[in-house]
């Protein structure tokens, strides 16, 4: 959820290739640190606009992915992306709908190069938000997630808390009313997430490799939150992180 340019995506034989090896930060839960590469599937999120998808860094994830995995589910979060560009760019929400989608698709597009010169290790595949939000499935997940987060205080508490953590930068300037609206999109951002990893859990994809952290769905995974989503309580979170070579 970091504003930065999409960029056209090298050769996979240029010099920007080999800029960035891709390295496991942490696992949860931590007792599967060494059985989670044992699974054919992974799903790999992406958040649009971020550095942590430019090619150099892409092209090290789908390296680090190719060498653990026979499927991998290139998970494109492009409609969520609209409540980024609601809270931070003060777009208008049909706007920022419309352009999310269209970042996505940019994304996709852009990328698709990239995937092909991995393809021989592993199927990769586009799957993007939008398209499972669309299912009965994934509204039944999240009204079960949004009702144990007006519920559960201690889970409320933690959501927020991630939300405030992606805004500190400019907390201290916002208002009252703008510190609460934009705490209000980050839940629901959140949340719509929390759907849909548990949407893709439930299609038998238990492993989530991202290039950051998500510290709720961590605790989700550690069982500090039981009872959220049986879906989220199995899956396990590899974070990464990238070193340059």
């Amino acid at each position: 959820m970091v504003f930065d340019e999409i960029l056209v995506a090298p050769s996979p034989t240029s010099e920007n290739e080999a800029r960035y090896r891709a390295k496991i930060d942490f696992v949860s839960p931590q007792s599967r640190r060494d059985t989670f590469d044992l699974e054919h599937e992974c799903f790999l999120g992406v958040s649009l606009e971020n550095r942590n998808f430019e090619p150099a860094r892409f092209h090290s994830l789908l390296e680090w992915v190719s060498r653990r995995f026979l499927k991998c589910k290139i998970l494109v979060g492009d409609s969520i992306h609209r409540l980024t560009l609601e809270s931070c760019s003060r777009m208008p929400a049909q706007e920022a709908h419309d352009r999310a989608l269209r970042l996505g698709r940019d994304f996709m597009d852009a990328n698709r190069d990239i995937i092909a010169a991995y393809q021989s290790n592993t199927q990769f595949e586009f799957i993007t938000c939008h398209e499972i939000q669309q299912t009965p499935e994934y509204f039944a997940h999240h009204r079960a997630i949004t009702d144990y987060f007006h519920g559960f205080p201690a889970f409320r508490e933690s959501v927020e808390s991630f939300g405030i953590r992606y805004h500190r930068n400019h907390w201290h300037m916002l208002s009252e009313g703008e510190r609460a609206a934009r705490l209000n999109n980050s839940s629901s951002y959140f949340i719509e997430e929390f759907a849909i990893f548990a949407c893709l859990v439930n299609r038998g994809i238990t492993v989530m490799v991202y290039p950051g952290s998500f510290s709720t769905l961590a605790d989700i995974a550690d069982n500090k939150f039981p009872g959220v989503s049986k879906e989220l309580e199995s899956l396990c979170v590899v974070s990464i992180h990238f070193k340059k070579r």
